[in-house]
């Protein structure tokens, strides 16, 4: 009995800085639904405990030793609850993707043209779905500039920026070449990465199938045969403002979105100059026109994340809260490998983005086979349809998802348990919404002193 009571103790005080600790950092972050209901749960077992230590009232050690119980069985539940597993699988031989397949190369193209006539001869399957979309304005445009023109206008600057870069993504390979070990050229790689402030990276062989097989999107000519013999991929990524994703689906996003994307291009360029610089052919992929080379399968590949419901990598940091850069190149380098948290599991269950994604674009259902890949399956037309309705890139699925809270003790500590255990990933599911809201509020982020 007295084991029991020390038990019942221990679990009322872990419970109490639980709560104390959930409080503090939903004031901090301004969560009032959090801030709130964490409050309540405070109070409640704080004044339970209290008046266990100062009045003990009848049957007093009788609750202790019941919470004790309930402590050692919870405790044991999560301790020899199945790891989670699941992991992205390639069933099947994946072939090489047309670019100009890519809803963004399809609505590059501009009505009248040959090469708009000669792609919808060729893919007739796509042209009442795009001719619908056509109707809405474009992102970006003036339609969408009036409602807010001048957050609408920071974020076409940036993508304005992006074009600036696309001359500095390939160039001249120095003569001579630097030699040095793959293990010591990956560690520098790396170390160069994060002095340029990516918040991930990794490096991957650079497999075909994740080539484009001709382009869709400039500096090269439309149409042209893509080759890329290239050994390896260096992938990384750039973290998101939370804040900034918290007012999906309103400009403030496509900003953010933009930033990220200057700041990718800007890493890519100095890193392919540099790599080039000591010898060995590189180059970068950029947005902006300019990818040859899929990076959310590769990103995948270089243990950057897992492959998510919302259709892109989830990383173990910041979620889906990340912008990718990649440079391929012949440079030695060792290749890292794919990692598993819990992801394939959590994502099963938990379907946060889907409801709440405002097109309706991300499946519920199982997953199915999408060029070899088992994975759940995006709806790209109906997502991009919303995107032209309001303006922005949306990014409600990266705001719900609860991988996406902020990098803190408290939000740190439940992604490690869910990356160990499948009952805590159900209950990680039922307290994001039970405190955060099946559908959390949308935020305001101010970018200017108004």
């Amino acid at each position: 009995m007295k084991i029991l009571t020390i038990c019942g103790h221990i679990a009322l005080i872990n419970l109490i800085i639980f709560f104390s600790l959930f409080f503090l950092t939903s004031a901090v972050e301004r969560e009032k639904r959090a801030l709130f209901r964490s409050f309540f749960c405070l109070s409640v077992i704080l004044s339970l405990y209290i008046s266990i230590l100062l009045l003990r009232f009848f049957y007093a050690n009788q609750l202790l030793a019941l919470v004790g119980i309930l402590f050692i069985f919870s405790l044991l539940f999560l301790l020899f609850s199945p790891s989670p597993t699941r992991q992205t699988k390639i069933i099947s031989e994946q072939k090489k993707i047309d670019e100009r397949d890519v809803i963004f190369s399809r609505f590059d193209l501009r009505e009248g043209t040959p090469s708009f006539k000669n792609y919808y001869s060729r893919r007739p399957e796509f042209k009442n779905v795009d001719a619908d979309i056509r109707r809405y304005p474009d992102i970006l445009s003036p339609e969408h500039m009036k409602r807010n023109p001048l957050l609408f206008s920071l974020a076409a600057a940036e993508f304005e920026i992006l074009e600036h870069f696309l001359p500095h993504v390939d160039g001249d390979v120095f003569h001579e070449k630097k030699v040095d070990s793959a293990q010591k050229n990956t560690v520098r790689i790396k170390h160069m990465l994060g002095y340029f402030s990516s918040a991930l990276n990794g490096v991957c062989s650079l497999e075909q199938a994740y080539v484009y097989s001709y382009v869709g999107r400039g500096p090269e000519a439309y149409g042209k045969k893509i080759i890329n013999t290239h050994n390896y991929a260096v992938i990384f990524a750039v973290e998101m403002d939370f804040n900034m994703i918290a007012c999906a689906p309103q400009p403030q996003v496509i900003i953010e979105t933009g930033r990220r994307y200057v700041e990718a291009a800007k890493i890519s360029v100095i890193l392919a100059e540099y790599i080039r610089s000591l010898g060995y052919s590189a180059r970068a992929h950029i947005a902006g026109s300019n990818y040859q080379t899929m990076l959310v399968p590769l990103a995948w590949k270089a243990g950057l994340g897992e492959l998510g419901r919302l259709g892109i990598i989830i990383s173990k940091k910041y979620g889906p809260r990340i912008r990718l850069g990649c440079v391929t190149t012949d440079l030695p380098l060792v290749p890292d490998g794919p990692v598993i948290f819990g992801v394939q599991d959590f994502c099963r269950i938990c379907k946060k983005c889907a409801m709440n994604c405002p097109a309706q674009a991300i499946s519920q259902n199982e997953k199915k086979d999408e060029n070899g890949v088992l994975k759940w399956t995006l709806n790209r037309e109906e997502c991009y349809k919303f995107w032209r309705k309001t303006g922005t890139d949306c990014g409600m699925c990266l705001y719900v998802c609860p991988y996406s809270k902020p990098r803190n003790l408290f939000h740190d500590s439940i992604r490690a348990v869910t990356a160990n255990s499948r009952l805590a990933q159900r209950l990680v599911v039922w307290g994001d919404d039970l405190f955060y809201g099946r559908s959390p509020i949308q935020k305001n982020t101010s970018i200017s002193p108004e």
